[in-house]
């Protein structure tokens, strides 16, 4: 049976406390509510992932019998970032929870190997990961407005790296114009500009609360999420052939 995600953030979160102390669970409410067995479990798959070291039994705040356990100096590095804690844990939660996310993950794996410019790269490491998570947490309007970030940096990369002067401030629909105009080799699918619509369309619902435009579904976020990836790639693609230019 696969673990629960929220019960290993949180023994993750309260082991990255203090650490110069072991955890007690007891002192945390959902760990208390799960109880010590189940606890104690889940303690034991991430020692052997070698995420928790130093377990051993304690007399908890409750006046009970607990396992305190201090987090691996790897255990304290994932306490930062959720999406990294969840690749690390893959194998026990049962991996990402769509496979519209897994895509994601895949294509953070294959920016790691790339050349990404010094100025933006972390950044948008994180934006893809935080699309997975939005993605599977069904938070869809979030998942539109991060698809869009990332949208925008690989346009105006594209523009950049042709020496073709962007407009801090222009919108998705230009930055596409401006690639098919300047570079009509590129190949971008045909439906972007749909794409970048549904976008738009998002980003004033969340900023303006737009009651006339309708929340994104799911079908919408997987579609704009591939057609973004798609883009991506394509960027990947021409650096490693043109690293120079």
């Amino acid at each position: 049976m696969p673990l629960e995600f929220a019960i290993i953030s949180e023994i993750i979160r309260l082991g990255s406390v203090d650490a110069q102390r072991r955890a007690d669970p007891s002192t945390s409410e959902v760990l208390r509510a799960e109880g010590v067995g189940i606890v104690t479990a889940y303690i034991e798959q991430l020692a052997l992932i070698r995420l928790v070291t130093d377990p051993g039994p304690i007399f908890g705040s409750d006046g009970g019998m607990w396992i305190a356990y201090r987090l691996t100096d790897r255990g304290h590095e994932l306490s930062h970032t959720e999406a990294e804690l969840r690749r690390a844990v893959a194998g026990l939660i049962g991996g990402p929870a769509t496979e519209t996310s897994g895509e994601i993950f895949n294509l953070i794996a294959e920016c790691r190997l790339a050349t990404l410019n010094a100025n933006y790269r972390d950044d948008f490491l994180r934006t893809l990961e935080e699309m997975a998570i939005c993605f599977d947490h069904k938070c869809y309007m979030a998942t539109m407005a991060l698809s869009g970030k990332v949208l925008e940096v690989c346009l105006k990369e594209t523009l950049i790296r042709g020496n073709v002067a962007v407009d801090p401030n222009a919108m998705i629909g230009t930055l596409i114009a401006a690639v098919r105009l300047n570079f009509p080799a590129r190949y971008y699918d045909e439906a972007l500009g749909n794409v970048a619509n549904i976008i738009n369309q998002s980003r004033c619902t969340a900023v303006h609360a737009n009651e006339g435009v309708p929340i994104p579904s799911r079908d919408q976020a997987s579609m704009v999420i591939f057609a973004v990836l798609d883009v991506v790639r394509r960027n990947l693609a021409v650096q490693r052939n043109n690293p120079g230019g």
